[in-house]
């Protein structure tokens, strides 16, 4: 857990951007303020996306359980690695 916290933003900010900046600093605040839980899944996604991890639950093969990232290849395309 970090602590983060946003400053207030500076008075002579436009009223669009000032809204919009304290909506973000405040997403970001909760965001590191969250404790951070896999998805827990029973297959792996079909589409893997750079940097996601999950956490499978498979009651038909136990063997695939387990928590995987995905990470780019060679050609820079994501697939699922199992973390040991």
């Amino acid at each position: 857990m970090s602590n983060y916290a946003a400053e207030p933003v500076p008075a002579g900010i436009e009223a669009i951007t000032a809204s919009y900046l304290d909506r973000q600093f405040n997403l970001i605040q909760n965001a590191f303020m969250a404790d951070f839980m896999a998805p827990k899944l029973g297959v792996l996604p079909q589409r893997p996306v750079p940097g996601a991890i999950v956490y499978i639950e498979n009651d038909v093969d136990p063997t695939q359980n387990g928590f995987y990232g995905c990470v780019k290849n060679s050609q820079g395309v994501g697939e699922w690695k199992k973390l040991n």
